[in-house]
């Protein structure tokens, strides 16, 4: 959002340098690019229609990768408000369609800038990568139920919710369901992480999963969701490394059951694995 205010800004300084200017509105859209549904360009579609009535003269835009999400967009929206005779200018591609009449050239333009874009990505996701490997990703410290940042923006145990999370541990292990837990921390008065009076199913097994109670943290690997990054003792732990992985074995175990025509509970033959992952260590 900073940057689209800064885009706006930066344009509206532009149309007001020219004396024969002024600004009549200002379209955004801030939707995920991805989108495909035709209610996430709805300001696109206004500012169309108000060159179709004759309500804007000129468009100024950061650039062609801005104006549309793809090149067929683009072109179809620039066919469009040159056909109501109005003008666009791509103030950072110095580009302007009273110049650029072909339409091959335009393709070729934005082309480049979406390859420009991508090759943008590709530094953006190699550099979280280097800062995973070397440990200096601030996706390290990032804090979750159990813990604050102290003044130097580190991971510190938060003694109350601390607590708690060893009684989860604890209440898991001795034979307690997740439900079971839920409502002891409900009888308890404990919030949800959240701050609700009852915990959620989902919230009691992801503090069960969280392999950062043990002072050790996995981030995924910015190239690949299969690869993590494992940074090892990197604060001090709520609980042991051995209960953790007790409590990951208990979970197994427990998954591993069937009601049989009977209503009886059986256990299933296969064994507990763990989920085959790739780790680096750091």
């Amino acid at each position: 959002m900073n940057s689209v205010a800064i885009q706006a800004s930066g344009l509206t300084r532009l149309a007001s340098a020219h004396r024969t200017w002024f600004v009549a509105d200002i379209f955004i859209d801030v939707a995920s690019a991805s989108a495909k549904a035709d209610s996430y360009r709805s300001e696109f579609s206004r500012m169309t229609s108000e060159c179709e009535n004759g309500s804007i003269d000129i468009i100024l835009t950061k650039s062609i990768s801005r104006f549309g999400r793809d090149t067929q967009e683009c072109l179809e929206g620039i066919r469009k408000i040159r056909a109501a005779g109005k003008r666009i200018i791509f103030e950072g591609d110095k580009s302007d369609t009273e110049a650029i009449c072909d339409e091959p050239l335009i393709s070729v333009i934005e082309a480049c800038e979406q390859s420009e874009n991508e090759w943008r990505s590709e530094n953006i996701r190699w550099g979280l990568k280097k800062r995973a490997e070397s440990g200096t990703s601030g996706l390290y410290n990032r804090p979750c139920y159990g813990y604050k940042k102290d003044k130097h923006g580190m991971l510190v145990i938060d003694d109350e919710q601390a607590k708690v999370v060893i009684n989860i541990f604890n209440w898991y292990l001795e034979v307690y369901s997740i439900g079971g837990i839920i409502n002891r921390l409900e009888t308890n008065g404990i919030k949800s992480p959240k701050g609700k009076d009852r915990w959620s199913k989902k919230g009691i097994e992801s503090t069960l999963t969280r392999r950062k109670y043990t002072g050790d943290v996995a981030i995924a690997d910015p190239g690949s969701s299969e690869n993590q990054y494992l940074n090892k003792d990197h604060h001090e732990g709520i609980i042991s490394k051995e209960q953790f992985e007790a409590v990951q074995l208990e979970m197994a175990s427990r998954s591993n059951v069937e009601i049989g025509e009977d209503g009886k509970i059986r256990r299933k033959s296969r064994k507990y694995s763990s989920k085959n992952r790739k780790w680096d260590l750091i």
